[in-house]
C-alpha cells in the first residue's frame, strides 16, 4: 500500500504513462534505465517523459519513448504542461525527481496512480512510494541508476540492466560530426574527452592539474577535446591555452553533445553529465573523485575507472569547502598513468569505433 492508501503496488497499465525527470544531464542519463524498465513493463502504453528544455534533445528519437515533454522553469509552463497532461488520461505516473513541482506534475497529471521517493513534504502526493537511496552500508553506496529503477520496478516496470543506454540516432550523429569537424578533431577514435571542469566547485579538478594532463596523453599520441557545459567557456579557454593543442567542443545542444562524445576513444575528467552520456554509449571513462562517492555514480563495471582521494573526509557532499585539498592531492602525473592503464586494458575494441563512426 502506498503512502496515501492508494492503488495496490505494481501492476500494468494500458493508457499512458508520465516519467518526470526534469534535471540535471547526468540525472537524466542515469534514468534511461528506469524508462527502459517502464517501457518494458507496460509494453501496451505510451511512455511520455517530462524534463527541463535544455535536455529535451537528448531523448527525442530514444527507444521507447513516445514522447518528451518540455519544461520551462517558470509557473506558466509548469501549469500548461500538467494541464495537457491530463489530457492524455494517464494510467501512471512516476516522479523520478522529487521536488516540489516535479511532484505536482505528477500527481496533476490526473494518473490514477502516482509513485515517488518516499520524500518529507512530497510522500503526500503520491500513492506508493519507495526509499530514495538502499546503501548498502558502511563506505558502501547504491548507484544511482539502482536507484531510479527501484522506484520504476515497483511501479510495475520490467526487470531490466541497470546500466543507462542511448542509442545514437541518425541526426545525433550527424550534429556530433559537425560539432568535431568544427573543434579540428579528424580522428575521434584516437581522441580522448577531457571534463576539466564539475557542477560544484569542490568537485573540479585544478585546471593545472588538467592542463598536465592533456599534454601528457597529447605526448602519448591520442588527441585531446576539452568538454564543457554552459557557463564552462572561460575553463575551456584557459585550458587550451595551457595545452595549445588541445581541441575545444562547442555543442549547441544536448543532442550534439552526445553525438560528439559517442565515436570518442575514451572521456576523463570530473564526475560530469559528459561523463554519464560517455557511459550511456559504451564510451570507457576513467574519473577522479572527492566529495562524491565513486559507488553513486559509476556502474560496476572494468571500462569505468576511478580513482579517488584518500582523505577521511571524502564523500562529503560538500559543494563548497574552506579546506579544499581532496582534489587536488590527485596529481596529474599519476593521473596520466592511470588513465593510459585503464585505456590499455579497457580501450573501445576497433569494430566499436568503427560502428558508431558509421563505416
Amino acid at each position: 500500500m502506498g503512502a496515501c492508501g492508494g492503488p495496490p503496488r505494481g501492476g500494468r497499465v494500458s493508457r499512458p504513462i508520465v516519467a518526470v525527470r526534469l534535471r540535471a544531464l547526468g540525472d537524466l542519463v542515469l534514468a534511461s534505465a528506469a524508462f527502459r524498465s517502464l517501457a518494458e513493463g507496460h509494453p501496451g502504453s505510451a511512455l511520455h517523459v517530462v524534463t527541463e528544455s535544455r535536455f529535451a534533445p537528448l531523448l527525442e528519437e530514444q527507444p521507447g519513448i513516445a514522447r518528451v515533454w518540455p519544461l520551462e522553469r517558470t509557473i506558466g509552463s509548469t501549469l500548461a504542461t500538467t494541464w495537457a497532461l491530463r489530457s492524455l488520461r494517464p494510467g501512471l505516473a512516476v516522479d523520478f525527481f522529487g521536488n516540489a513541482r516535479s511532484a505536482l506534475i505528477a500527481r496533476g497529471s490526473g494518473a490514477a496512480r502516482v509513485w515517488g521517493f518516499d520524500l518529507r513534504g512530497r510522500r503526500a502526493f503520491y500513492h506508493g512510494t519507495v526509499p530514495r537511496v538502499q546503501h548498502p552500508g558502511g563506505d558502501r553506496r547504491e548507484y544511482a541508476a539502482a536507484s531510479s529503477l527501484r522506484l520504476a520496478r515497483a511501479a510495475g516496470g520490467a526487470e531490466t540492466d541497470v546500466r543507462p543506454r542511448l542509442t545514437l540516432s541518425e541526426r545525433a550523429r550527424r550534429e556530433g560530426e559537425e560539432c568535431l569537424a568544427n573543434a579540428g578533431v579528424e580522428d575521434p577514435a584516437r581522441t580522448i574527452g577531457i571534463v576539466p571542469a564539475g557542477s560544484w566547485p569542490s568537485k573540479t579538478w585544478p585546471l593545472s592539474h588538467a592542463a598536465l594532463l592533456a599534454r601528457g596523453l597529447l605526448a602519448s599520441g591520442y588527441g585531446v577535446l576539452a568538454i564543457g557545459g554552459p557557463g564552462e567557456e572561460d575553463v575551456l579557454a584557459r585550458l587550451a591555452s595551457l595545452a595549445p593543442a588541445v581541441r575545444t567542443l562547442r555543442a549547441p545542444h544536448v543532442r550534439a553533445l552526445a553525438g560528439a562524445i559517442a565515436p570518442l576513444r575514451a572521456l576523463v575528467g570530473t564526475d560530469s553529465g559528459p561523463r554519464h552520456i560517455a557511459v550511456a554509449f559504451d564510451v570507457p571513462t576513467y574519473t577522479w573523485f572527492g566529495p562524491a562517492h565513486p559507488e553513486a555514480w559509476t556502474p560496476e563495471e572494468p571500462r569505468h575507472g576511478w580513482w579517488r582521494t584518500s582523505l577521511p573526509c571524502r564523500a562529503c557532499e560538500r559543494t563548497v569547502c574552506p579546506h579544499w585539498n581532496c582534489l587536488p592531492a590527485l596529481a596529474a602525473d599519476e593521473a596520466r598513468e592511470r588513465v593510459l592503464a585503464h585505456l590499455e586494458r579497457h580501450g573501445r575494441p576497433s569494430a566499436d569505433l568503427r560502428t558508431v563512426a558509421g563505416a
